[in-house]
């Protein structure tokens, strides 16, 4: 059975997961934020698209349904499949600091307020956005990006999906912004979304997919492709 303890850089993987993942050539990235508590939802997601991710990049509101899911996954034969071998997760304004994930033995969580980590040779930042008042767009998201030199930042809290390319100021490169909107309780008339990100180390653009969950009339969901907004998100506008 796969070890899901928590390694010093506050990700659940292995070592060798995260070398992989910082030196690939290319990685896939999904992308999921604001479950608050739809486990079942988190599952589904999980279920079709975590086997074919490298990591699982989870940005907050939402961290028991994680940690739940990867218990249940834990102790049911092949279903520790479906959680890519690194999991990255933040603190939401709903979420609390530390955790306990249980599987044959008690691990203590520590739930970082962000995180950076390289994927294919780029950096990335990871934050919920509630401390960069993101309700208001991403001004100030985009100036902790350029501060540590990040080509990518993930955030989630408006619970509206969002995709920007921008220009860092200092640099003039490409800047990616992109938030999954939320599984579980869309804003702004928008469907339930989540992402897969992919991450080139030879391409200046992340290449980016959306998907929005439909359910049947029987309570199955279908994952659709969803082209999400692309203009600055403004909540009080």
């Amino acid at each position: 059975m796969r070890n899901f303890s928590q390694l010093s850089n506050l990700m659940i993987a292995d070592e060798e997961s995260v070398k992989m993942l910082e030196e690939a050539d290319s990685a896939r990235i999904l992308l999921i934020s604001d479950s608050h508590g739809s486990k079942s939802v988190l599952f589904n997601i999980l279920e079709r698209f975590g086997p074919e991710a490298d990591a699982l990049c989870f940005c907050g509101d939402g961290l028991p349904d994680l940690i739940g899911i990867i218990e249940d996954f834990y102790s049911i034969e092949g279903y520790e499949d479906y959680i890519p071998r690194t999991v990255i997760f933040v603190q939401g304004n709903g979420d609390l600091s530390n955790y306990s994930l249980v599987t044959d033995d008690r691990h203590p969580i520590s739930v970082p307020q962000e995180i950076a980590f390289t994927v294919a040779g780029k950096k990335v930042l990871m934050t919920h956005g509630h401390r960069y008042d993101v309700y208001l767009g991403t001004k100030a998201l985009k100036a902790e990006a350029e501060r540590i030199g990040a080509d990518i930042a993930f955030y989630g809290h408006t619970h509206i999906a969002n995709a920007q390319i921008k220009t860092n100021s200092k640099t003039k490169a490409n800047l990616s912004f992109f938030n999954p909107g939320s599984c579980s309780l869309p804003r702004g008339g928008l469907p339930h979304t989540f992402a897969l990100i992919t991450i080139d180390r030879n391409k200046e653009k992340a290449d980016y997919s959306y998907f929005e969950l439909k359910w049947d009339t029987k309570g199955e969901i279908d994952f659709l492709p969803f082209m999400p907004p692309t203009k600055e998100i403004n909540l009080f506008w």
